[in-house]
């Protein structure tokens, strides 16, 4: 009776550490980018890029962003705020910010989304170099300059850039900083190994010519994604991304506060997964699924057959160890503090919140940013 859960038990962890494996090759083959130490190539419109940013109801989040900007090592860059018809004082916020930027306007996205508010303001972009984070992120001094150094050197078509969590203080928090830390560092590792699945648009950074190129691909009707779709588009046609691994480049952002809207970000993320039509990312997708459903299933089934208690043991044990690895390889990078009982936590409520977010999210889409 117990040779089939194993066998697919055994497969399972097979393929899980495999990918994992493969997320730590693609990190560790990913070289770190210093941009001091980096000859500068600077070339026509890549002078000077443009930064566009959206907002909606973000009065409250502004101004540590604004400071970031107007600290910034690089001066020369446009900087495009897109108002998504916010009804808090966002617009205000905005309009006084102005002076502080030489090349800066606020534009008024003509319809509601994310989507069609970014449309609209890489479109009035009149840089060739497009860099977007998020309303709710604060980046690093010298987040623009490390970006436009990069790009003379790689010449891509899209740059996936790190984001990390700020540092909490509560368990919840941690928890939160951990998770968030492996899935942007597992699509770091992923597309350091030459398969990108996952990017963010909180930070990041492309071509216009490639953005236009992929403006078919964006999945107009899925209300989020904007950042994923692009990034499968480029990848499908064949098109240069690049992993810019630099804490010159980091931008922090906030986590979530309450459990509630933990839940409701994640459902936003989880619920353009049914468009996604590459390989790699559904492949991996599934690999990720079993590995976590495989876990609540056993649970389930060792209080009728309790011979299965062993082996739910023995799956939770090594995919335990397989994460520490994991998070070991990047807890420099992020400057993680971990703990036995963070990564505990982690591996028991996980299983939990990938089955409870996956079930949700195909019978829930969610309608808002």
């Amino acid at each position: 009776m117990l040779d089939l859960p194993v066998i697919i038990s055994v497969f399972i962890l097979i393929a899980y550490l495999s990918l994992i494996v493969v997320f730590i090759r693609g990190w560790n083959k990913t070289l770190f980018f210093d941009a001091e130490t980096t000859p500068t190539q600077q070339e026509s419109a890549q002078d000077k890029p443009s930064v566009v940013i959206c907002c909606r109801n973000e009065a409250h989040h502004l101004p540590a962003l604004i400071d970031a900007l107007k600290s910034q090592s690089c001066k020369s860059y446009e900087l495009i705020w897109v108002n998504d018809h916010s009804t808090d004082q966002t617009q205000e916020v905005l309009e006084k910010s102005l002076i502080h930027f030489t090349d800066a306007k606020i534009i008024q996205s003509p319809v509601p989304g994310k989507k069609q508010a970014q449309r609209a303001g890489i479109l009035a972009a009149k840089g060739e170099f497009i860099i977007t984070t998020d309303a709710d992120c604060v980046p690093a001094s010298t987040w623009i300059e490390t970006m436009v150094d990069f790009q003379s050197q790689q010449q891509a078509d899209l740059i996936i850039a790190p984001v990390k969590f700020y540092r909490g203080k509560s368990l919840f928090t941690r928890i939160q900083q951990l998770e968030f830390a492996t899935l942007v560092g597992s699509g770091m590792g992923a597309a350091g190994a030459g398969m990108p699945v996952f990017c963010n648009a909180a930070n990041m950074a492309f071509t216009k010519q490639a953005w236009l190129d992929s403006a078919g691909d964006l999945h107009e009707e899925v209300l989020s994604g904007d950042d994923v779709f692009l990034l499968h588009s480029i990848k499908k046609r064949k098109g240069k991304v690049a992993v810019l691994k630099s804490m010159q480049a980091m931008v922090v952002t906030g986590y979530q506060k309450t459990l509630k809207s933990f839940c409701r970000q994640r459902l936003r993320w989880a619920s353009k997964t049914p468009d996604y039509k590459d390989v790699d990312t559904i492949v991996i997708g599934l690999i990720v699924a079993a590995i976590n459903l495989l876990m609540p299933v056993l649970a389930v089934s060792a209080v009728f057959y309790l011979q299965l208690w062993l082996l739910f043991g023995v799956v939770f044990l090594l995919k335990l160890l397989i994460d520490r690895l994991f998070l070991m390889t990047i807890r420099p990078f992020f400057q993680l503090k971990i703990t036995v009982l963070h990564v505990l936590l982690l591996s028991l409520l996980y299983p939990v919140y990938v089955a409870g977010v996956g079930v949700f999210s195909v019978i829930h889409k969610r309608r808002k940013w």
